[in-house]
């Protein structure tokens, strides 16, 4: 069984604007056509390559003014069956299903997503946190016996160690005795200790896949760590492959999971 996960920053692409700390101002706001196109093709390419069962895709635009599309994801989905990979899947918003960032034109359309082979008819529930504002759980049943949770956690350190235990207890009364799979976006810029307390709570192991963001010119004054795209397993899980993939999709690169089942 095969897990992609992907922090694709809604196809916008890579730019190092003041090294790499400010996102690209006109393709941030307006977006880009041809920064999008490119992207969407690495996208569709590296699904194609790597033929994951499934996808957890962060970072979508649902179809706000910066994207060409209707929806990246629905986009995604039909451009992978043209190609002959069947693929289906479901995408939230980010932030909830009620409140006021998440009912503003813009923000409205972000969400996370994911996508699995169609064949497989895997069940969905979108959870949300408490805390922080990106608040999105995606639960996807992978197999009778396994279940993955697809997170993007806060930037700031309070907010995500709230998410952090929350998420612990999200997984303790879901689980239900299947093994489970925690991945996406944990923005543990700190460092990686920072996450044992939540492996410990939740019986975790952390899988830790490499540096998932480049290197930028004041990182060594601000942030501990580089790998913010992470697998958490259930011990008794063979993990056969965890790696960084070398495609720069967004400011993060796609990290890949192989479990030997």
């Amino acid at each position: 069984m095969k897990i992609l996960s992907c922090n694709a920053g809604y196809l916008l692409g890579y730019e190092n604007v003041l090294g790499g700390y400010v996102p690209p101002p006109i393709g941030a706001t307006l977006g880009d056509t041809i920064t999008e196109r490119q992207a969407f093709r690495r996208l569709v390419s590296l699904i194609e390559r790597e033929r994951p069962d499934v996808v957890s895709l962060l970072e979508v635009d649902r179809g706000s003014h910066r994207t060409i599309t209707d929806g990246q994801f629905q986009t995604l989905r039909d451009s992978l069956q043209r190609r002959g990979l069947a693929y289906d899947g479901d995408v939230a918003n980010k932030y909830g299903d009620s409140g006021l960032v998440q009912s503003l034109p813009f923000f409205g359309q972000l969400g996370n997503a994911v996508l699995s082979r169609a064949n497989r008819n895997r069940t969905i529930v979108p959870h949300y946190l408490s805390a922080g504002r990106k608040r999105l759980v995606l639960e996807v049943e992978l197999a009778a016996d396994v279940v993955l949770f697809m997170v993007h956690l806060s930037l700031g350190t309070r907010s995500r160690g709230r998410q952090l235990a929350e998420l612990a207890t999200l997984i303790r009364d879901r689980a239900g005795g299947r093994e489970v799979v925690v991945t996406g976006d944990f923005n543990t810029f700190a460092a990686t200790d920072e996450l044992h307390e939540f492996t410990d709570q939740a019986a975790l192991e952390l899988q830790v896949p490499g540096e998932t963001v480049p290197a930028r010119p004041f990182d060594d004054w601000l942030v501990g760590s580089r790998s913010l795209d992470l697998f958490c397993c259930s011990p008794s899980l063979d993990v056969g492959r965890c790696d960084v993939l070398d495609v720069q999709l967004s400011d993060h690169r796609p990290i890949v999971l192989e479990l030997d089942r």
